[in-house]
């Protein structure tokens, strides 16, 4: 009966412990950009309890190390009309972001699409940023991917 108890214990304290973990991170493309492929926000301005970040600014995919519930933000600003990016999560597509502009105000020099989902991720699962259709993503604080684990 003890063992059982301590077994019981062990295994609350376990999940008290995985969701009061910590997983944030803001992140910004270092450079402008105008190839397709995964968008690489490699300019991490804020993280916590990410281990490996130096594969998610290489590769441009985040890896969950921890398991639990995530929400995802991310905002690109472009000066190119008519484009889109799309979200991914293990190679299924999340949603397509158009970004363009109102034909009578041209003046407007830089257009923002923004696309937000809440996710239960599993150890190893990676989300990722893709655009399969050249066009001008802006760097530095204008575009912004932002993850933060919430249980």
């Amino acid at each position: 009966m003890r063992a059982a108890t301590l077994q019981t214990f062990l295994h609350l304290q376990q999940q008290i412990d995985n969701s009061t973990e910590q997983v944030v991170m803001t992140a910004h493309p270092s450079s402008s950009s105008t190839k397709t492929g995964i968008i690489k926000f490699d300019n991490v301005a804020f993280s916590v309890g990410i281990a490996n970040l130096s594969a998610f600014k290489s590769s441009g995919k985040f890896v969950c190390e921890k398991e639990g519930l995530y929400l995802f933000s991310v905002s690109i600003v472009s000066a190119t009309n008519h484009a889109y990016f799309s979200m991914y999560q293990n190679n299924n597509v999340l949603s397509y972001t158009y970004i363009g502009y109102n034909s009578n105000n041209p003046s407007t020099l830089r257009y923002t699409g923004t696309a937000v989902h809440a996710l239960q991720l599993r150890l190893n699962d990676s989300v990722w940023v893709y655009y399969d259709v050249p066009f001008h993503v802006e760097s530095g604080f204008w575009s912004t991917f932002t993850i933060a684990k919430i249980k």
